[in-house]
């Protein structure tokens, strides 16, 4: 296995850590929904502010790059992955940076007792920004602020279980 393919494999399993604690399901996205730019589904796997299985989808990139300046992570996000990301879509989608050290054998110390994970994740919603004439990547822009934490990821189910329990009840008034 590739250290990219290990980076993209260890950033999921730690988004699906983050998950468990929240009682939330990550999915890993097939192939097709992979080329469209959605790597994985978090879901609710129940009702949430009465909604049933409330979800969100994102599009996932580690790196193991020092790309934090002044409290602000900059990430060269290819075009086409920022493109769907600004575009209307039913199901929310955020953008989700996994950091790592650039030496694999130093993600994870394992000791007797606990496992240290060595590693942080950074998320925001492009839903609104900008399109652009790039033609490559684009650099985007995330407060480190924006750490992805097992609270984050319920407040994100909560609020799409709020939207989705609006648009269902206005759908009741037009019977």
């Amino acid at each position: 296995m590739d250290d990219n393919t290990k980076k993209e494999e260890f950033s999921y399993g730690y988004i699906k850590l983050l998950a468990s604690i929240s009682g939330l399901v990550v999915t890993e996205s097939n192939r097709a929904l992979d080329n469209a730019g959605i790597d994985i589904n978090i879901k609710a796997p129940g009702e949430i502010k009465g909604v049933f299985s409330p979800n969100i989808d994102a599009q996932v990139k580690c790196t193991s790059r020092d790309i934090v300046k002044y409290n602000i992570l900059k990430y060269p996000l290819p075009i086409k992955n920022y493109r769907r990301l600004i575009g209307k879509s039913s199901v929310p989608q955020i953008l989700i940076i996994v950091t790592v050290p650039k030496e694999i054998n130093d993600w994870l110390n394992i000791t007797d007792g606990e496992t240290l994970v060595k590693s942080c994740a950074y998320w925001i919603s492009l839903k609104g920004w900008s399109a652009t004439e790039n033609q490559t990547n684009i650099t985007v822009d995330i407060p480190t602020k924006n750490v992805l934490t097992p609270t984050v990821l319920k407040d994100q189910i909560e609020t799409e279980g709020d939207r989705l329990n609006k648009l269902l009840n206005l759908e009741s008034l037009i019977d």
